[in-house]
């Protein structure tokens, strides 16, 4: 139950909005490679994702978004993102409120390639571009 719970709240929080067994592999291998726990992930989610992450929090977002193919060389891939999300039905009728949130993030940088990750994630939460924020 408890992964359940992480691969709900990475699933939105990274837009990919299901998990399958390749999303949980990849998810296992970011965390590994960037020593973050699962109690790392739950006291971030429980905190509603505010305050400052950790480094290796921020690097495992980054982890994931390579893997996704929607962030290569530091640089967001919003396209990227946007042709994942418009394959899966249930949000196929939010894509354009999803599609002015990512454009609003599409450029966001930070000190390195694992913040840019992070705030470009923080920023799709903001705008509600993440299925299940609404």
């Amino acid at each position: 139950m408890k992964f359940v719970l992480f691969c709900a709240s990475l699933a939105v929080l990274l837009a990919m909005g299901q998990c399958d067994p390749d999303f949980r592999q990849i998810m296992q291998q970011c965390m590994q490679s960037n020593q973050v726990t699962e109690a790392d992930l739950k006291e971030f989610m429980t905190s509603g994702m505010q305050g400052n992450a950790s480094e290796n929090l921020k690097c495992y977002t980054k982890c994931l978004m390579e893997k996704q193919g929607h962030l290569a060389n530091g640089q967001f891939n919003a396209q990227a993102l946007l042709d994942t999300l418009k394959n899966v039905p249930q949000f196929k009728d939010k894509m354009e409120e999803i599609a002015s949130g990512v454009n609003a993030c599409k450029d966001m940088k930070g000190t390195n390639d694992c913040d840019t990750a992070f705030r470009v994630t923080m920023c799709l939460k903001e705008h509600k571009a993440m299925p299940g924020h609404h």
